[in-house]
């Protein structure tokens, strides 16, 4: 029995390390979110607090992770896709932590923006 609940104990910490799914958002092909229009205000908002090359405690976020820029959320798109984003595929909530600098977790409606958001950077638009 013992075995068994360390084996569960082991998978529920590696599910949880492993991040979430990627959500299937797309672009809308109108009023689509930018970084001006969404994405700036976003991760002000939710990230920064953490993932900032100027914050002072980052709450263990990891030091190559900073999302001060519309450049550096392009390269972790697919990160913050399974870790924060909403779509017809996977709503995923791992981030952001709340026991930091942020008190509130996104709305849902944000995090399906925020996955059109995504979905519109990767194509190019």
């Amino acid at each position: 029995m013992r075995s068994i609940i360390i084996l569960v104990s082991f998978l529920s910490f590696a599910a949880a390390c492993d991040g979430g799914k990627p959500t299937g958002s797309t672009c809308p092909t109108s009023n689509a979110p930018t970084y001006g229009s969404f994405g700036e205000t976003f991760f002000e908002t939710y990230c920064t607090g953490c993932h900032s090359a100027d914050a002072t405690d980052r709450h263990d976020a990891p030091s190559d992770i900073n999302f001060d820029s519309e450049a550096d959320v392009k390269m972790h798109l697919d990160d913050i896709d399974t870790e924060a984003a909403s779509g017809p595929k996977a709503t995923n909530t791992l981030m952001p932590e709340l026991d930091g600098p942020v008190h509130a977790a996104p709305t849902t409606d944000e995090r399906v923006t925020l996955g059109q958001f995504i979905a519109c950077e990767k194509a190019g638009q």
